[in-house]
């Protein structure tokens, strides 16, 4: 890599068709005008930098044919790993000895005991951890590939935030010291490896380099069984750290158009949990804690999409965050996850009897408990959280798929951090107010459950919801920010500059489930549910976020796709408990509007029940059930559809 003085700032498309760039932003004219997408703009390392790998390599490989390496088998080749990662120890302590480089992990015990803290406080600490990672990111005891490098970089500046003085949280920041630990588990470097060459893959014109991520996911994979058989590492921090940095690969990867991968490693870094236990003493770092709540977190919204309950052996609240809005955050999410699981048992009910109702009317009552617990959480949200309204869109918008903004309001947030918890807050009040409108239409039976007063006030209470959704996504993808700072997303990433216009990978990952759950509510209006899913299409080809795509495929609609579904399958019959009523007064529902039984009804059939929403959730049944749909649609009015 040698200086070249001024380069280029085009974007790629213009430099490939080798002709003048605007520069514009996000994206250039020219590239709309030739009604191309565009590709976006080099980072600003690589502006500064020319790629001499072909050179490189052939020097790296004439020092490799000089050294023999020994071939280990049941486990990755080592040797193989080195020669082409850039994960050598090397690159995290200086003083390694050359014929150490080989030999790590296996050995290696990066338990909970072993992740110590520090007594700098956490911007030296994160700072110092990332000033050594960038510097040994260079030539040390043998080459490392200019790509190499810039998967590692483009990963901690896209991906990684550390903490900062103030509010500023951290995220995937605790992999950090781990990876510069004088002996790093083998698990994490090539979990490390894998994650990064796929998050620099997924970017336009870079599709050539998922092949070798793949072949690092594999090899990261193999490695990570193996270190689960050793009751030693089982359970370490490492482990932990390398399953989540798996997840996340799931997440980028377009080869995988599936959630099982995800949901895979997900439950996978909670057994791994349950193997070590919850309680306190055995997350007494605060890397350790910091792991832990990182986990439970990704693991409730896990849950919350596909209709499941947190596994009940683990106590999710005994590691308490350092901040009570974070640890009062996660108790409501929990709840909100077995709220989901529960609505999917209870409002399938398919018997109308006494017992079923009482059921049906406890559900109503904890989702209305759920409800006023998050709106208590927003109330005591402490000064800096305040939303600010920076500009009103008047004038309609020619292309609500690709455009940045919504005709409306426009919001703006003190930090990334906080525009992510508020959208996850507003999912989850929509889905609390589909569970209430399932339990009126199953307490209803046969009378139309639009008629009543509940769907009223549930639809102007939604309809606020996916507004403050939509009004936050500018915020997200930076729009307007070269002229109203307040526009930019706040965040301290790892790498690079905290001037750096372009908007990060990360938050299409903190944004892509808000924009699923606003764009699939029945009250979400025809713009803003084209804008919603424009927007997550973007995501997916644009940023990177593979995962965003399986969102961007599911066009399911809740409640009215689940209302006549559990109206298809529920067999009427008279109800032998007192009169018993259903209301919903100022957002609150309550049990006390009078049912009348239904006659009976025949069956259509049209949507059974054997496709198990309970069980797998949005995701797991979406082509099914959109196959379904397609095949039985014809001939019935849906509202929503």
């Amino acid at each position: 890599m040698v200086n070249t003085g001024k380069p280029s700032r085009g974007c790629y498309m213009c430099r490939a068709r080798r002709i003048k760039c605007d520069e514009g932003k996000p994206g250039c004219m020219r590239c709309q005008k030739s009604k191309r997408v565009c590709p976006g703009y080099r980072d600003a390392f690589e502006l500064k930098l020319r790629d001499e790998s072909k050179s490189t390599k052939k020097k790296h490989n004439r020092r490799l044919n000089q050294t023999q390496y020994p071939v280990l088998h049941n486990v990755v080749n080592q040797a193989e790993i080195y020669q082409d990662s850039f994960l050598d120890p090397a690159l995290f302590y200086p003083t390694a000895a050359s014929s150490s480089r080989i030999s790590h992990s296996r050995n290696s015990s990066s338990s909970s005991n072993s992740s110590q803290d520090s007594s700098r406080s956490p911007e030296e600490d994160v700072s110092s951890v990332v000033s050594s990672f960038t510097h040994h990111l260079t030539i040390r005891g043998h080459m490392t590939t200019p790509l190499n490098q810039q998967a590692a970089c483009f990963f901690l500046a896209n991906f990684v935030l550390v903490p900062k003085a103030g509010t500023m949280r951290g995220y995937f920041d605790f992999a950090l010291p781990l990876l510069k630990q004088r002996d790093p588990s083998q698990g994490l470097l090539l979990a490390f490896s894998a994650v990064s060459l796929a998050a620099l893959g997924t970017r336009p014109n870079s599709k050539a380099l998922l092949p070798k991520a793949d072949l690092w996911y594999l090899n990261a994979l193999k490695e990570i069984n193996s270190a689960l058989r050793d009751p030693r590492l089982a359970s370490s921090d490492s482990i932990l750290v390398s399953v989540m940095l798996m997840a996340t690969f799931e997440q980028l990867t377009p080869s995988r158009l599936k959630i099982g991968g995800w949901t895979s490693h997900i439950d996978g870094a909670v057994a791994v949990i349950k193997s070590r236990g919850s309680e306190p003493h055995k997350w007494q770092s605060k890397i350790a804690r910091e792991i832990f709540i990182s986990v439970r977190a990704h693991m409730t919204i896990h849950c919350i999409a596909n209709s499941k309950a947190a596994d009940p052996t683990v106590d999710w609240m005994a590691i308490e965050a350092d901040d009570p809005v974070v640890q009062s955050f996660a108790a409501a999410n929990l709840k909100m996850a077995a709220l989901r699981a529960d609505t999917e048992k209870t409002t399938t009910l398919n018997v109308h009897s006494a017992e079923n109702t009482e059921i049906v009317k406890k559900l109503l009552q904890r989702a209305q408990a759920l409800d006023q617990e998050y709106l208590d959480w927003i109330k005591a949200l402490p000064a800096g959280w305040e939303i600010k309204t920076v500009a009103w869109v008047d004038s309609a918008v020619q292309n609500l798929s690709t455009s940045l903004v919504h005709p409306g309001r426009v919001d703006a947030y003190g930090e990334l951090w906080m525009a992510y918890k508020y959208n996850i807050v507003r999912s989850c009040r929509l889905f609390i107010y589909s569970t209430i409108l399932r339990c009126v239409a199953w307490l209803g039976n046969s009378q139309d459950y639009r008629l009543t007063p509940e769907y009223t006030t549930a639809a102007r209470i939604c309809r606020q919801l996916v507004e403050d959704i939509v009004a936050s996504v500018p915020y997200f993808f930076g729009w307007n920010s070269e002229n109203d700072v307040t526009m930019k997303a706040k965040a301290n990433f790892a790498c690079g500059s905290s001037d750096d216009p372009n908007v990060k990978p990360l938050t299409g990952i903190f944004v892509m489930w808000p924009l699923f759950a606003a764009a699939a509510s029945d009250f979400a209006s025809p713009s803003q549910r084209i804008f919603l899913r424009g927007r997550l299409k973007h995501v997916a080809e644009t940023m990177g976020i593979a995962q965003a795509l399986i969102l961007f495929e599911i066009q399911l609609l809740h409640p009215s796709l689940y209302i006549t579904r559990e109206r298809a399958n529920l067999i009427p019959t008279a109800c032998q408990s007192d009169d018993t009523t259903v209301a919903i007064t100022e957002g609150k529902a309550t049990a006390t509007a009078t049912l009348a039984p239904a006659p009976p009804q025949q069956q259509s059939g049209w949507i059974p029940r054997s496709f198990g929403f309970g069980e797998n959730g949005f995701f797991q049944n979406a082509v099914a059930m959109k196959q379904h749909v397609q095949q039985y649609l014809e001939g019935y009015e849906l509202t929503g559809f």
